[in-house]
């Protein structure tokens, strides 16, 4: 498995209705994508909270490289080009997952980021939020810049975020 993120920060007055738009009329195409597990057409806006900013961040999850490298390098993600510019890739390694099976009705989805600090001894990497309100959760890692990353996924926006950060989820594709 393999995961992948692009995030494309926005201007502060860029009309987010384009992405609710977009979303609203290709979210689909994503549907039942070769080797995608799922695809969370995820944004936050200038007005959800003091530390937010315009931002639109597609966070994918693969069965394999496969299907990534389709999407990638075949005409798929030459439309994100085409509309928004080049894009770096993040890429993350999968340590733990757990989707419910209300994972389709998330709305929002919390993510946290920390370093991996060098270490004489690798420990795995362990949930940081518990809560039963989650539709689901996965945690990923990036040994190329030692940071882990978590998502938590909901059916209504947390209360509490903490350090995180809040995306609404406009699509899930699986």
């Amino acid at each position: 498995m393999i995961a992948m993120q692009y995030k494309i920060t926005l201007p502060e007055d860029y009309d987010m209705n384009i992405i609710y738009r977009r979303v609203s009329e290709n979210g689909y195409k994503t549907d039942d994508f070769n080797d995608l597990i799922f695809k969370a057409y995820l944004i936050s806006e200038s007005t959800d909270s003091p530390h937010s900013f315009n931002e639109y961040s597609p966070l994918y999850l693969w069965k394999s490289h496969e299907g990534m490298n389709q999407f990638i390098f075949q005409g798929f993600y030459d439309h994100i080009i085409k509309s928004f510019g080049w894009q770096k890739i993040q890429v993350g390694i999968p340590i733990k997952y757990d989707f419910t099976e209300d994972f389709e009705q998330s709305q929002f989805v919390l993510e946290y980021k920390k370093d991996i600090s060098p270490a004489k001894q690798m420990d795995s990497a362990d949930f940081t939020l518990s809560s039963d309100l989650c539709t689901g959760k996965m945690i990923i890692y990036n040994p190329d810049y030692w940071i882990i990353t978590e998502y938590y996924f909901f059916k209504s926006a947390p209360d509490n975020i903490g350090r995180g950060k809040i995306y609404r989820l406009l699509h899930l594709s699986r």
